[in-house]
């Protein structure tokens, strides 16, 4: 149960445009993905495992985290139309209704890239620090070896007319 509606917050979330341009803007500060995959989580388990959670309590929750984590309003109604998606979803779960659900997750709209992982750590264990610590020293490398300059490139430099 958890991993399906894993599945349909992390679609659902790879979609808001809110929470994406917070992300991308560190709204969140420099760890702002990694905010952005605790909140993934936690609304996972608050929408499962909160007694009689309701459309508004989820929109609650997302305007509250977004103003908190984010210092974001969303003034575009998105927590709105956001908890009134996962609702939907958290409703044919409980009925298990699980044809129905298939139906209406691949309706959803697709993400033009997924910027959220898909599985994520909600404390960093070793294993995901050792991979976040490879990655930002592959960057590193990067960003400091020189490009090789091309040979076949020339410079071309204009006259100045008087």
């Amino acid at each position: 149960m958890e991993e399906i509606f894993s599945k349909v917050v992390n679609q659902v979330f790879n979609n808001w445009t809110g929470l994406k341009l917070a992300v991308e803007h560190s709204l969140g500060g420099s760890n702002s993905l990694q905010v952005a995959n605790d909140i993934k989580d936690y609304m996972v388990k608050y929408c499962l495992y909160e007694s009689n959670v309701q459309v508004e309590d989820i929109q609650d929750a997302l305007d509250d985290i977004m103003d908190e984590e984010f210092n974001t309003i969303c003034e575009d109604n998105s927590t709105k139309d956001i908890s009134i998606i996962l609702f939907r979803f958290l409703q044919l779960i409980r009925e298990n209704n699980l044809a129905q659900l298939e139906i209406e997750m691949n309706s959803l709209p697709t993400a033009s890239s997924e910027w959220l992982t898909v599985s994520t750590c909600s404390k960093l264990n070793s294993s995901c620090q050792d991979t976040v610590a490879a990655q930002r020293h592959e960057s590193e490398i990067s960003e400091e070896t020189p490009m090789e300059q091309d040979s076949e490139w020339t410079t071309v430099k204009s006259k100045k007319k008087r």
